[in-house]
């Protein structure tokens, strides 16, 4: 039965400079029981049109026909007042959003949340949502707040949400990105086992095509607001028919393009008088570095415990056990393993911001915690370059203040010759430099963050790391959040940036194709311990543990 039918579907935007169409008359249905996926890049329109569906963007013209199917009738949703849409979002059409941790209010348990937008308010019928999403430890779950569990726990209290008023459709607005391989599977696994069992159709946004594969059963692709193709999953997996589907999949960082420099969408796509066509790349190899034999940095035992007092007693959680490395010069180490397995806490301690509670770490052989000022030595960049970014400051004052408080001497200096405004232009000669050595342009250094797209953004907290002419950088899950094609050129840039000052990288990712592409090394961690370590080639083709080859399975060889 059908179940949704979009027939020349269009949202426009007033902007200043006149009208900005987002969704360019669209067409696509989707049945009861069946997921479909929605893919294309960041801007290219299918999060508004999940949105616009039920009109939850109040500023945008929306045109053309919006039909819901129900047993006996059909309505047109385009034509529904507010008050009707209101009731249609509350028991017809539930929505997933991407982040858990902003969509939860972290004032309220999660039990009590739950039961707020449900009709049923009893404790029977939420302990059965619970159970539902998988979340057995129901008394726990319930009277837990949000930060209290983990990404995927946190995502399945959002499914028992979009779930307590039993819907026909289910909207997943990009639901998986933020979580770890392992968790985001299972997250998967539960929505396909749910719309089989509930006879629900699922819409499912992502940016990432190879999520979609044994999930959907079907996908349309949507690029510049355009639905270009629209095949069942496997046949476009295997046979893409429109030029920019093949450009996306030719994109995908992975394990057989390893040593060459990825393909971007920019080369791969060619637009004349014809169309658009798809432009099969050349294999260009990455230049090759000397291997070092200098160790740069060692880990030697660390062991890490947070301690929580109850009455008169103290208990003691430990979340690191005997981690040992070393990362030499001129490395690229990738840390692996689930969300909670302590990724993010060998970082932190790497950097000084938390305290191993045993062992040493050494920078140059030298205890981290002796260094006056680290972050000449080791920089962080972060997941999320957005709210990495002060919104109020121009992007070039922003690494203006970094060099600030790195260059005295030489400010000193050019003070005592030419005065502050010799100074200040010295250091602005060198902010620009640092932007055009990630790709951007002098003109950005008096633009704000808000007029740069993901990856330009993620381009400047690159610019940001390097101000202070660091040897390591960490980047912590600084991919993830990107779309491919985006992906693919802060990759090559920083294989660019790796090679011109001889960088050290510390990669933590959930992303196994990234990794296997990337990284030299990998590290295996599972609940605070190292399950395995060494060269990628030898992991990824014969690796000894089970836990490992569970990981690995997901990186295409």
């Amino acid at each position: 039965m059908k179940l949704l039918d979009v027939n020349k579907f269009s949202v426009t935007f007033s902007i200043p400079e006149g009208e900005f169409q987002a969704v360019k008359s669209i067409d696509f249905h989707l049945s009861q029981g069946e997921i479909l996926g929605l893919i294309g890049e960041s801007g290219s329109g299918k999060s508004v049109t999940s949105q616009c569906l039920t009109r939850l963007i109040s500023d945008a013209a929306i045109s053309g026909d919006v039909i819901y199917h129900t047993l006996d009738k059909k309505y047109n949703l385009i034509d529904f007042s507010e008050k009707e849409l209101i009731a249609i979002r509350r028991t017809e059409i539930a929505y997933i959003f991407q982040e858990p941790m902003t969509a939860l209010n972290p004032l309220i348990n999660c039990g009590k949340q739950i039961l707020e937008v449900s009709e049923d308010k009893s404790q029977d019928y939420l302990y059965s949502l619970l159970h539902k999403v998988e979340l057995t430890d129901v008394d726990r779950i319930a009277n837990s707040y949000p930060h209290e569990l983990s990404g995927g726990q946190r995502q399945r209290i959002m499914i028992a949400m979009a779930l307590a008023n039993r819907p026909k459709l289910l909207i997943a607005d990009e639901p998986t990105t933020a979580l770890d391989i392992a968790v985001q599977n299972e997250i998967l696994k539960l929505l396909k086992k749910l719309c089989q069992e509930e006879k629900m159709g699922i819409l499912f946004i992502t940016h990432d095509l190879l999520s979609l594969k044994g999930f959907a059963d079907r996908i349309a692709v949507i690029y510049h607001g355009k639905i270009v193709e629209t095949s069942e999953t496997g046949e476009l997996m295997n046979s893409p028919k429109h030029a920019y589907t093949k450009a996306l999949l030719e994109s995908r960082a992975n394990y057989a393009k390893r040593g060459s420099i990825l393909p971007e969408i920019d080369d791969l796509l060619i637009e004349n008088e014809k169309g658009l066509h798809f432009n099969s790349p050349k294999k260009v190899p990455l230049l090759e570095d000397k291997q070092s034999e200098e160790v740069v940095l060692t880990l030697d035992k660390v062991e890490k415990s947070h301690f929580t007092r109850k009455l008169f007693t103290t208990i003691e959680n430990k979340v690191l056990h005997d981690i040992s490395l070393k990362i030499n010069q001129g490395d690229i180490l990738g840390i692996v393993g689930e969300s909670g397995s302590g990724k993010s806490t060998i970082a932190k301690i790497i950097l000084n911001i938390w305290k191993s509670t045993e062992g040493q770490v050494m920078l140059h052989e030298k205890e981290v915690s002796t260094y006056r000022d680290l972050s000449e030595e080791i920089q962080l960049v972060f997941q999320d370059p957005f709210s990495s970014l002060n919104p109020k400051h121009k992007i070039g004052n922003a690494i203006l203040e970094v060099l600030k408080s790195t260059d005295k001497k030489e400010r000193n200096l050019a003070s005592a010759w030419g005065g502050k405004v010799a100074a200040n232009n010295t250091l602005k000669e060198k902010v620009v430099s640092l932007l055009q050595e990630v790709g951007l342009t002098a003109s950005d250094f008096d633009k704000y963050s808000h007029e740069f797209s993901g990856g330009q953004r993620q381009r400047i907290c690159i610019a940001k790391a390097l101000a202070k002419n660091p040897k390591i950088i960490v980047l912590d899950e600084a991919l993830s959040a990107l779309d491919v094609s985006v992906q693919a050129k802060v990759l090559n840039l920083l294989n660019d940036l790796k090679r011109k000052k001889g960088l050290t990288y510390l990669l933590i990712s959930h992303d196994m194709n990234v990794v296997s592409y990337f990284c030299d090394k990998i590290v295996v961690l599972k609940d605070g311990r190292i399950v395995e370590s060494g060269y990628t080639e030898k992991l990824i083709r014969s690796s000894s543990s089970d836990y490992t080859r569970s990981l690995m399975k997901h990186s295409t060889k």
